[in-house]
């Protein structure tokens, strides 16, 4: 199974990149207080649209997005791209914005800046019986294995993260358990997102999965 994985900066942004968003995109981008928060927003959306519209062979501002809740139908659910037959995903913290394609099957997801955490604290809501994380960067890659899980899943905070069972940091990814889901195929795998970063790319199809890790700062410095 191929997966394309697009990686960016938040300080790829450029004045144009705005008039790929749509009228409610703009209005979610207006609404984030923070100018980081802001350039994420637009440098993800833009990214997508940019890098569907080259693989389709249209035009960025003929890919929409569609980002309806299935719970509260806002639009702020997992982005989908209606008509066209990619699964998509999107995921961005600190410097790294990462969008994630496929021909199909779903696919999650993320990447984390490993910032200082009370990993004590948060054990009980992110690892389950049996994982332990002695040091930082083990933290994040089982939080990273596990979001990328329930993010291609579709199902995000209705699934507990202690529920997600995934292979030890030591070992290669691979998902153990998914709550009591025995027939959830998926596989797992980290991605490389550079120094002080963890990452991982979930696909709900039988592997091996075969990863296209891309930069896209020529791609979206491109007028």
């Amino acid at each position: 199974m191929a997966v394309e994985v697009w990686s960016a900066r938040p300080g790829d942004e450029q004045a144009w990149h705005r008039q790929l968003l749509s009228g409610p995109e703009r209005e979610r981008r207006a609404a984030l207080r923070r100018g980081e928060d802001r350039a994420r927003f637009t440098v993800a959306t833009a990214l997508l649209k940019l890098a569907a519209g080259q693989r389709l062979g249209v035009p960025a501002q003929q890919v929409g997005i569609d980002r309806t809740c299935a719970d509260c139908g806002r639009p702020h659910g997992r982005p989908r791209l209606p008509g066209h037959g990619l699964a998509v995903s999107i995921s961005h913290s600190g410097d790294r914005v990462l969008v994630a394609f496929t021909g199909g099957p779903a696919v999650g997801v993320d990447v984390e800046q490993l910032k200082p955490v009370d990993v004590a604290a948060m054990a009980g809501q992110v690892l389950g019986d049996g994982e332990a994380a002695p040091a930082l960067p083990d933290f994040f890659r089982y939080w990273t294995r596990k979001e990328a899980v329930v993010k291609a899943t579709g199902d995000g905070l209705r699934m507990a993260l202690r529920e997600v069972v995934v292979a030890p940091p030591g070992e290669p990814a691979r998902l153990l358990r998914y709550g009591d889901r025995a027939d959830l195929v998926a596989t797992l795998a980290d991605l490389d997102a550079g120094d002080g970063y963890a990452a991982a790319v979930a696909v709900l199809a039988p592997g091996p999965l075969r990863i296209d890790q891309r930069d896209a700062s020529g791609l979206l410095t491109r007028a």
